[in-house]
């Protein structure tokens, strides 16, 4: 562990033990990695004796259900509820907790602390820890538990494998490093059941779900000699297979399984009048970098962004921008 590293925990280390009642809360459309950490930070907090909740703005997809202390998650903040601490986990900036929660915390919580691996996070907070090496957020918490002589139990085990496993894309992207085997064979020696895990998380969707898949990869196209793909996903899709949004979580992966594909790109229509657009890429192409240039950011090879426009305007302008950049 780095001098740097450790002198960063220490001191997240030092405001815990001074503070009692904290809050942890994550970003929007929370991932694996975000509900793994957001359940992980209140297992070490709750393990330490303090006072927490936990926040999601939105709800999380239903496959992460299973996991212990899922359903103590809130999504709007407690009115009565008073904290000295707020944690934000796997937050590229400050905003990525969703308008109601930032207000919140701007206005009641004196002190925060910012735990993220993105490389586009933007610095906030009292404590800042940015690890851009760690293959995800609960990565990071697995090194804090360590420095606080917690032995990871089964939940925490459970819920911090959880976070690894889908931000490696199950220990294929090029995030895999050989200490997050490391990691996940300490967390799997102390309860962590990874047939369980992957069965709860890949293998237990739903007939709407794949109706809506199906609908998603009907609207497949490639472009640039199929170094390119992109698809669709409206409003109308999720109202016509009775699904939800959540249930969209993961589809990008399909799009990116091509051999020839080099960036995926998957459009989704929100109900503000905005699309989401999600980016997966190989090799040298940096869509963070493409993302960020549209207020949104996250890694070389996983990122995305939101802008205002109709699903066909702004798919037309990213496929036209993407087409320049991978040249």
């Amino acid at each position: 562990m780095s001098e740097q590293k450790t002198l960063k925990i220490r001191e997240l280390i030092s405001a815990i033990r001074k503070n009692e009642r904290f809050m942890v809360a994550t970003h929007v459309h929370p991932d694996g990695d975000a509900i793994g950490a957001l359940l992980g930070m209140k297992l070490i907090l709750q393990r330490l004796g303090k006072k927490v909740d936990v926040y999601a703005q939105d709800r999380f997809p239903p496959e992460f259900e299973f996991l212990p202390q899922a359903r103590a998650i809130h999504n709007k903040p407690l009115e009565s509820a008073e904290y000295e601490v707020a944690i934000l986990v796997d937050c590229g900036d400050f905003e990525r907790v969703g308008e109601e929660l930032s207000r919140f915390i701007s206005r009641r919580v004196p002190f925060v602390i910012n735990i993220d691996h993105h490389v586009t996070n933007k610095p906030f907070g009292n404590i800042c820890w940015v690890e851009t090496s760690a293959s995800s957020t609960c990565e990071m918490l697995y090194d804090l538990s360590v420095s606080l002589s917690l032995a990871p139990d089964a939940a925490l085990s459970s819920v911090l494998y959880t976070g690894i496993l889908t931000d490696t894309g199950s220990f294929r992207f090029s995030n895999t490093s050989r200490r997050v085997f490391e990691i996940v064979s300490v967390l799997v020696e102390m309860g962590a059941d990874p047939g369980h895990i992957a069965t709860q998380v890949y293998d237990s969707g739903t007939p709407e779900k794949l109706k809506l898949l199906a609908q998603v990869l009907g609207t497949m196209e490639f472009h640039a000699d199929s170094r390119i793909v992109t698809a669709e996903l409206s409003r109308s899709m999720i109202s016509d297979s009775s699904s939800s949004y959540m249930d969209s979580e993961g589809f990008i992966n399909h799009l990116r399984s091509v051999k020839s594909v080099d960036l995926a790109m998957l459009f989704r229509e929100l109900s503000d009048g905005s699309v989401h657009i999600s980016m997966r890429s190989r090799g040298g192409i940096d869509v963070a970098t493409l993302a960020q240039r549209h207020g949104g950011g996250g890694h070389r090879r996983a990122a995305a962004c939101r802008v205002p426009g109709s699903l066909h305007s702004v798919r037309s302008t990213f496929i036209a921008e993407a087409a320049r950049y991978i040249n």
